[in-house]
């Protein structure tokens, strides 16, 4: 057997004790290389700025998926660091950074325990939602770890209308979570 996550005193008598097993991990969570290798694979790689990152106004983007600003592509200050693109290490590295907010945000948000496939998934899921997923956080900790890959195929809608390859994309996220698949096939 393992060795136990926990050691605690009951509330019922104060001389015993109870070990705790799970297979789930407590916090701090930190994002895997299968993850980041799963949000590569939907993000793809691209060495110059493209505005045509799937939004409907297009948004000045670079790297695997990393914002440089909102709105098209412009001359504004905050290209300039990229103007005569980025490698793949640099790439990596700023999707790296991009990520850290949501694993702030599941570190400080999420009360329940995870496999490390789960936290993966729902780091995914906020890093493509940017922000507009916060929700799940709320979802997960109601404790129903079977409903969260159904919760998070729910968001992959435009202005109302289903969207085929954000539902690809969340189908994908939902996997993981359920099962710890990491295809970023599609």
């Amino acid at each position: 057997m393992t060795d136990p996550l926990h050691e605690c005193v009951t509330n019922t008598d104060p001389n015993s004790n109870v070990n705790v097993y799970s297979r789930r991990y407590c916090k701090p969570w930190k994002f895997s290389e299968a993850g980041i290798r799963f949000l590569e694979g939907w993000e793809a790689f691209s060495a110059t700025m493209y505005d045509k990152d799937g939004s409907r106004s297009g948004n000045a983007t670079i790297g695997y998926g990393h914002l440089v600003h909102l709105g098209k592509i412009s001359g504004a200050a905050s290209e300039n660091p990229f103007r005569k693109g980025i490698s793949e290490a640099e790439a990596e590295e700023l999707i790296r950074k991009d990520i850290a907010w949501a694993e702030r945000k599941l570190n400080n948000g999420i009360k329940l325990t995870l496999y490390q496939f789960e936290y993966d998934a729902l780091v995914c899921f906020l890093y493509n939602l940017q922000g507009n997923g916060v929700g799940i956080i709320d979802f997960v900790n109601s404790g129903d770890y079977g409903k969260v890959g159904n919760k998070m195929r729910e968001y992959a809608s435009s202005k109302g209308k289903p969207v085929r390859g954000l539902q690809r994309r969340r189908h994908r996220e939902a996997e993981m979570f359920e099962a710890g698949i990491y295809d970023s096939t599609h």
